[in-house]
């Protein structure tokens, strides 16, 4: 009788793996997500030495206009995917005010600081794009809540931030 539930678990896991083809399992994304998210400290860093706001207005809307764009060419809703990235900005946002509260605390900072246009930004632009191409393939399931947790586990992100990122990713495909 021990013997089946491995087998049983295993046949599950097939049946899952199989049921919707071409779809990719989601940890990629999510991992793309986290390393997104990972250069906000860095973003930080530029915009405090450089005596820049956190929220700059004029690139969210060229960011939520390029995230529209490519969610039309990939067969996604063009409102949906803006949701997300909307979510995706405020999260930024979230992290980069984080640690410059920390820093104007005394916490130390970064001394070697990426430039944002020339270095992070163009990263940031291919993490989007790894992003949206992910979102394509890969339908997000309240189920995967759990592992969405445990993978997208940048410093500074508040539960907030990160629950209304996952309910973005759900919508996605609705």
């Amino acid at each position: 009788m021990l013997r089946s539930i491995p087998l049983a678990a295993l046949a599950v896991s097939l049946l899952a793996a199989t049921a919707t083809p071409g779809w990719a399992a989601p940890d990629k994304l999510f991992s793309a997500i986290n390393e997104r998210l990972s250069h906000m400290q860095s973003v930080a860093a530029w915009k405090a030495d450089n005596d820049k706001p956190v929220e700059d207005l004029p690139r969210e809307k060229v960011v939520l206009e390029a995230a529209r764009a490519k969610a039309v060419e990939n067969g996604l809703s063009a409102d949906n995917v803006t949701l997300f990235f909307q979510a995706q900005i405020d999260a930024a946002k979230d992290i980069q005010t984080c640690w410059i509260d920390r820093w104007n605390g005394g916490e130390a900072r970064p001394q070697n600081v990426p430039d944002l246009i020339k270095d992070v930004r163009p990263e940031l632009l291919r993490l989007g794009n790894d992003i949206l191409t992910l979102l394509a393939e890969t339908p997000v399931e309240a189920s995967d809540k759990e592992a969405f947790t445990q993978a997208v586990t940048v410093e500074c992100l508040s539960d907030d931030a990160r629950n209304a990122l996952f309910e973005g990713l759900v919508d996605v495909h609705e």
